[in-house]
């Protein structure tokens, strides 16, 4: 199986380092002036400056103010990252894991992935995480694809914080810990990691590192459902199962996005719409309800149900 490409390099912020050439590019660049960007970085590239090096190689690639050309992005990204940059060297190894330079390929992108990692570049390191975990341009290794993921996740890389939890789950480069599992996806789905919401979910409906509970399994199987993952869309039900149906009272009750009148509304439910409580607190519950089958949450003042 190919691993997947996930690297993606963007423009430099010049707030820490301090080069004529390439801020006056980058204020171009805002500007939408691409053919004057590209003018200035091209002056400070020829110098030698690594920003602006790694910029007019975006550019070259993107065909942006410039006349696309692979073999010019190439060029200025080899040099950007033969100084040091760690978007260039991140630059470099998308290219080489795309293919799109002849005779290079993805065992190419290795080093370069390895010194930006090794530089602390989260994305380089979760990158080198699913090369390792898949033996895609190296040796399948899940113990170093823990390593990596491992490094990138306590960056708060939230893919990686979700893998690193499924090499836990799974007891795969790293001994099998349910704790710890349930410790990077709770860390992953905060940050909005659907595939992490779904993994915990399924942790609480289990009960694996952490008591066994449904509401929080819906909440967490929703939310995921919502983000887009189809998996927990199917889950839910079963954690359903063991929940209590209730009922809405009153010809017509708002429905909050947060407990409390002055959260938004998010819908409203007419008497007898069932409903189950996930929890409730302050005179507040948070419920959980379908509309034309897909999964809502909301909260709802506790004295308009039954």
């Amino acid at each position: 199986m190919r691993a997947k490409i996930w690297l993606g390099i963007v423009l430099l912020s010049s707030s820490t380092l301090v080069y004529a050439d390439y801020d006056a590019g980058l204020t171009e660049f805002r500007q939408r002036n691409f053919a004057s960007a590209v003018h200035e970085w091209r002056e400070g590239a020829e110098q030698g400056e690594g920003q602006s090096q790694f910029a007019l190689g975006k550019m070259f690639e993107n065909g942006t103010g410039v006349r696309e050309s692979l073999g010019e992005a190439y060029k200025w990204y080899r040099l950007a990252a033969g100084n040091d940059v760690l978007e260039a060297q991140v630059g470099l190894a998308e290219l080489f894991l795309s293919e799109r330079i002849e005779g290079r390929g993805p065992a190419d992108a290795v080093e370069w992935l390895e010194r930006a990692a090794e530089s602390g570049h989260a994305g380089a390191q979760f990158q080198l995480g699913l090369m390792y975990l898949e033996g895609f341009g190296v040796e399948e290794d899940a113990v170093m694809a823990a390593r990596w993921f491992e490094q990138a996740a306590d960056q708060g890389h939230a893919p990686a914080q979700n893998n690193v939890g499924s090499l836990y789950e799974n007891g795969r480069g790293v001994d099998q810990d349910f704790s710890r599992a349930f410790d990077y996806f709770n860390q992953a789905a905060r940050q909005g990691d659907a595939m992490a919401q779904s993994n915990l979910g399924a942790l609480y409906a289990r009960g694996r590192g952490v008591e066994a509970n449904h509401a929080w399994a819906v909440f967490w199987f929703a939310t995921a459902s919502r983000n887009g993952n189809e998996v927990a869309k199917e889950n839910i039900q079963a954690s359903l199962s063991n929940l209590q149906k209730r009922e809405v009272t009153g010809s017509r009750v708002n429905i909050r996005s947060g407990a409390g009148t002055e959260n938004a509304r998010v819908t409203q439910l007419a008497r007898g719409a069932e409903v189950y409580v996930l929890g409730e607190g302050d005179g507040w519950s948070q419920i959980y309800f379908e509309i034309k089958g897909e999964p809502v949450l909301g909260w709802v003042a506790t004295r308009l149900i039954q």
